[in-house]
């Protein structure tokens, strides 16, 4: 047996379909735009131009970039002295002489020698064996190629040494940091 759909049915279904069809009416307008309101600087500001930033308008004006020296050790005018307070059981290397020095925080010092000729491996040999010799416990060490680090504890001193070569004149960098422990100024958790 069939069913037949009666034609009343039929044309209230089409005529549901095309009801819902919105491709002839228009597109509604759009809000007004908001008016600035003036009166003690809580309404809406009126935009100006200087408000809109250069890249937002899709202006982009870099700016100069300063050329910076590139940083070297100091010349034989400028020659540096070991510091009074250099601890005399710290060895200084055979024919190193002291390029700069520098004042740290925390009353710490870095005195920066040079060395025409030496090898890294016989530099780190040197401080590793001697400073052991002069009561110095080692506390940390790594020897590379061409770059090694040495740090030494003897009562509350702390010493740190850091071996490695100048690229510009291949001469050896040996740079001696020392300092006093003192307390913290905390309680230690």
């Amino acid at each position: 047996m069939k069913r037949r759909v009666s034609p009343f049915v039929a044309v209230t279904l089409l005529a549901l379909t095309f009801s819902s069809c919105t491709c002839s009416s228009s597109t509604p307008e759009a809000p007004p735009t908001p008016v600035a309101r003036s009166g003690g600087g809580f309404g809406m500001l009126k935009p100006t131009e200087r408000s809109v930033p250069d890249v937002a308008k899709g202006v982009v004006t870099p700016k100069p970039v300063e050329a910076r020296p590139a940083p070297t050790l100091p010349t034989a005018a400028m020659k540096a002295e070991l510091p009074e307070d250099f601890p005399s059981d710290i060895p200084v290397f055979k024919d190193a002489k002291v390029a700069a020095v520098q004042q740290l925080a925390n009353n710490a010092r870095n005195v920066v020698f040079t060395v025409d000729d030496a090898e890294a491996a016989k530099v780190f040999e040197f401080y590793k064996g001697d400073m052991g010799h002069s009561g110095w416990k080692t506390e940390q060490e790594y020897q590379g190629g061409e770059q090694s680090f040495l740090s030494f504890k003897k009562d509350k001193m702390v010493t740190n040494v850091s071996i490695t070569k100048d690229p510009k004149t291949g001469k050896r960098v040996i740079a001696v940091m020392y300092y006093k422990e003192e307390p913290l100024p905390f309680p230690e958790f």
